[in-house]
């Protein structure tokens, strides 16, 4: 899946925006399509769906990160990219475990997703 992503991702290259946009465009409709559509059986349906975004869409941040940073500090890059990404992934957890416990699913996937839209969001002003 990486291969098939990178892939995608070379011939975006051309325009210096386009990694962003890419990932713009995989992962805010799925966050989309959560709000308001969250009972038993979609839930596994998006479980799979979510399970196929990432899979298309860590190729291309890893290769995003790859062109951004200097060659000589890539390892260091993508080591602190992932840690950030480990650390960042407890509290969310937390926090959506505790608004699915309080108020329920839909709060807690809504939720998500507005913060998934507010973050792309952000990368399309700040031009990240």
């Amino acid at each position: 899946m990486w291969k098939f992503t990178y892939t995608i991702y070379e011939r975006h290259q051309q325009d210096s925006y386009a990694a962003p946009y890419l990932l713009l465009k995989l992962g805010a409709y799925p966050a989309l399509n959560l709000v308001g559509h969250v009972n038993a059986a979609w839930m596994w349906v998006l479980f799979v769906f979510y399970g196929l975004y990432y899979a298309f869409t860590e190729g291309i941040q890893k290769a995003y990160i790859a062109d951004i940073v200097p060659e000589g500090q890539r390892g260091t890059a993508m080591g602190t990219y992932n840690a950030m990404v480990g650390i960042a992934a407890l509290p969310a957890s937390i926090i959506a475990g505790f608004l699915w416990q309080t108020f329920g699913p839909l709060i807690a996937f809504s939720t998500s997703s507005i913060i998934a839209i507010l973050a792309a969001l952000l990368m399309i002003i700040f031009r990240i």
